[in-house]
């Protein structure tokens, strides 16, 4: 989406110039109310599925947020793919080590394996 259709283009260019995105022929603010839009929807959606499996408290967040950052990084930077790959493989390994060693351990083996990943790579799996 951000690297192939015109709409991806323009949110991408909206943050570095918005006088070029508008000798482009797009409209900035128009362009940041559809990214506003796309983001509520999927934060909307992600709270919507995430209620289904466990309670919703202040301090939910700060469950998921490392995990996200792990993902984020060992997939690499800007890459859709590689998030997903990385998603999968972090899974799998606190599925494991969840069930082999308790759940206490299941954010450890994640940044273990994003410290291992970065030592090897640094841009991530499929960073570039």
């Amino acid at each position: 989406f951000l690297s192939r259709t015109f709409y991806g283009r323009a949110v991408m260019g909206v943050s570095q110039d918005q006088v070029a995105l508008r000798l482009m022929g797009a409209n900035p603010v128009r362009i940041k109310t559809i990214a506003f839009g796309i983001g509520i929807a999927a934060a909307g959606l992600a709270g919507a599925l995430l209620i289904t499996i466990s309670p919703v408290v202040p301090s939910t967040d700060r469950d998921y947020i490392g995990r996200v950052f792990a993902i984020t990084v060992l997939g690499g930077l800007g890459s859709i793919g590689g998030t997903l790959v990385a998603s999968i493989i972090l899974g799998i390994a606190e599925s494991l080590m969840a069930t082999f060693f308790g759940p206490s351990w299941s954010l450890a083996v994640s940044f273990g394996i994003l410290l291992l990943a970065l030592a090897v790579r640094p841009a991530g799996l499929f960073g570039r």
